[in-house]
């Protein structure tokens, strides 16, 4: 995967700032949309553990019903955000399955939208994110 890292300044000095990037490529939506759910909350669960505050951060965990508690340590989180993580993979790799083939890509999005409902999106965004929020796109 490629690195990419760019000098930011703060106002604590200059930050480097690294991109992780990958592309993958699917030929189903509703796979895309499962995959684009598990690396959401792959990135909320590096930046619970990294940089724990931010507004960004806060308003996506008031998407989560577990992690909107604040009670909890930030341990706590990373539990939760790791167990979803699992879940998520584990469907990401049977929706791919059930999206392989024409005869059973309408149950994948049966699939993905019965994991919606447990595992919510939660449309996290760094500050100043280029990109748009997947809850903003077009079909």
């Amino acid at each position: 995967m490629p690195i990419h890292y760019h000098n930011q300044q703060n106002e604590t000095g200059e930050t480097r700032i690294f991109h992780v990037i990958e592309n993958y490529e699917v030929y189903d939506g509703t796979l895309a949309l499962a995959i684009d759910h598990l690396l959401n909350h792959i990135k909320m669960l590096i930046s619970t553990a990294y940089l724990p505050t931010g507004e960004n951060l806060h308003l996506a965990k008031q998407r989560h019903p577990l992690l909107r508690k604040g009670s909890m340590d930030l341990r706590s989180h990373d539990r939760i955000l790791m167990a979803d993580c699992i879940r998520l993979l584990d469907a990401v790799v049977e929706i791919a399955h059930l999206a392989a083939y024409p005869e059973t890509t309408a149950q994948a999005a049966v699939e993905l939208e019965e994991l919606q409902k447990h595992v919510p999106f939660l449309d996290y965004r760094y500050d100043n994110d280029p990109y748009p929020s997947d809850s903003a796109r077009e079909d």
